[in-house]
């Protein structure tokens, strides 16, 4: 099974591009924290393509910095560069992704030429979750 999921942040500006058919292709890269234990904290960058509406979409909904939870599959790709040497790379085909950010943490807007506005929160709710009393042991799902 070829199969991975990702939680990053987006690290740089989607490229958004169309084939000659007017199929969408975005190309994009997300940092992706390592976590190692006494070690300063890293991150890989992992280069990701999405393709149709799925691409559409990432590059309405995302940008520079924006967190998203991707599941893709893994693709090694082989090209001959500049200078005849074969080259092995592994890329990432979005299947699907996830929103992480509310639209203004996002700082995504039905207009992009205006600043977000900011989200109301509602009452006995904070960061989008719903607060609960865990000091029972009733559960507050079945």
């Amino acid at each position: 099974m070829n199969e991975c999921v990702f939680y990053g942040r987006i690290s740089k500006d989607i490229e958004l591009r169309y084939t000659a058919n007017q199929m969408a292709i975005a190309r994009f890269s997300i940092a992706v924290n390592r976590q190692y234990q006494n070690q300063d904290k890293k991150a890989d960058f992992l280069n990701m393509t999405a393709f149709s509406k799925t691409a559409e979409n990432i590059e309405r909904f995302f940008r520079k910095g924006s967190r998203i939870v991707v599941r893709c599959h893994a693709q090694q790709e082989e090209y001959t560069n500049k200078d005849g040497q074969k080259v092995n790379t592994v890329g990432f085909i979005v299947d699907s992704f996830s929103f992480v950010d509310t639209r203004a943490e996002g700082g995504i807007t039905a207009n992009q030429n205006t600043q977000p506005a900011p989200e109301p929160t509602p009452q006995g709710y904070s960061d989008g979750f719903m607060d609960v009393d865990l000091s029972s042991d009733e559960l507050p799902f079945s």
